[in-house]
């Protein structure tokens, strides 16, 4: 997080942006920091530890639900009867994902708490970003947005992180960690936070109808995970909702 939020800010005063933020932002930018980056990456991480990288990416992208909770009394977004039953769907999709029998996975309950933690503060940082217009470029905002964000992790990870034995990480552990600094954070959050910045938050979460696909998917052909008939249909009911809270208008 920080090295992504350091890259974005030295790209956006290579290419002349301000990167200095007013003073009247920063309440709202610290606050959506520890939402979108600090809760939201502690709670996608722990998910991922303690449950399954396919399941969790799956309750991880009902975060456009979670945003239309917070746009009612937020941005007064009073959601119509097609957003309710979307709510719903999502909601019932969620239950078929975690009422299954996880003998194989003790921690498994754990992990979707903590994912799905993660997923509504995902939500409230995105209509949080909405309630005003950003002075700065969507590129500043990412970067400080990843920085500010990384900070209360420091404590946490000193803390309760296992040391770290950096003489003993092969090749393909730097490699991951360089895939998650140049794509998961400067390129992802490069692109979210300019979506953010044109659209409204309902379509904004367009593109995250694709992720949990994609994440379900790929853990089956990367990670030998196993894809049952609950996470095809918590999968199925999931992106249903979403498609039906992106038609209503």
């Amino acid at each position: 997080m920080g090295f992504g939020g350091v890259l974005l800010l030295l790209l956006a005063a290579i290419t002349k942006k301000t990167v200095r933020v007013p003073r009247k932002d920063w309440a709202d930018l610290t606050f959506a920091a520890v939402l979108n980056m600090t809760i939201f990456q502690i709670g996608m991480t722990l998910g991922v530890h303690y449950f399954s990288a396919g399941r969790t990416v799956v309750i991880v992208y009902t975060m456009p639900l979670w945003a239309m909770m917070f746009a009612w009394p937020l941005l007064g977004e009073i959601p119509n009867l097609k957003r309710v039953s979307a709510l719903s769907l999502g909601l019932i999709g969620l239950i078929v994902l975690i009422n299954q029998d996880f003998h194989e996975l003790q921690t498994a309950y754990l992990g979707a708490c903590c994912t799905l933690i993660g997923a509504i503060s995902f939500g409230l940082g995105t209509v949080w970003m909405k309630r005003r217009t950003w002075s700065n470029d969507p590129t500043v905002i990412a970067g400080w947005q990843l920085t500010l964000g990384a900070i209360p992790v420091i404590p946490l990870w000193l803390l309760l992180g296992q040391k770290t034995e950096w003489s003993k990480l092969n090749s393909d552990v730097w490699l991951s960690f360089i895939f998650l600094i140049l794509v998961a954070n400067v390129v992802a959050y490069f692109a979210w936070f300019r979506v953010l910045n044109i659209f409204p938050a309902s379509v904004s979460g367009l593109g995250t109808l694709a992720v949990p696909i994609v994440g379900l998917f790929a853990s089956a052909l990367v990670l030998g995970e196993k894809i049952g008939l609950h996470e095809l249909l918590a999968v199925s009911l999931i992106i249903s909702a979403l498609l039906l809270n992106l038609r209503s208008r």
